[in-house]
């Protein structure tokens, strides 16, 4: 049998070897337990956000270059999700939230419900 490795994923990922002092006054290298709420984030994100800092204006609210330009790049990071998803984006559309209790609310808003039909209430912000 070939010896296999696995690829070392943590060098993906900002502030993973992060040394956190602990109460004794050492160091130690923090590990987190709670990535729903606080995942690092991707070298490659904080690089591309990184890079595009300049050009960053409003999005939707104005109509210098910097502004279209922030507006251009929102709407096609949509449908470049909808292609991800297989989404069609003349039936579909990708609405950006913050995290999981907003979008749940979000749908929960626009749900169809009806008297035999269940609430999404009970599950909704479980994450909080």
């Amino acid at each position: 049998m070939q010896n296999q490795t696995t690829p070392n994923y943590r060098n993906l990922f900002v502030g993973l070897n992060v040394q956190t002092l602990t109460l004794d006054g050492s160091k130690l290298r923090y590990i987190n337990f709670d990535n729903a709420a606080s995942t690092p984030p991707l070298r490659a994100v904080l690089d591309a956000v990184n890079d595009f800092s300049a050009y960053y204006s409003s999005v939707h609210r104005g109509t210098g270059f910097r502004s279209q330009l922030s507006t251009h790049v929102y709407e096609q990071a949509r449908q470049i999700t909808l292609r991800f998803v297989g989404a069609d984006a003349e039936t579909h559309t990708c609405i950006f939230s913050k995290n999981a209790t907003e979008s749940l609310n979000k749908l929960a808003r626009r749900f169809p419900f009806t008297p035999d039909r269940r609430s999404l209430g009970s599950i909704l912000g479980a994450s909080d």
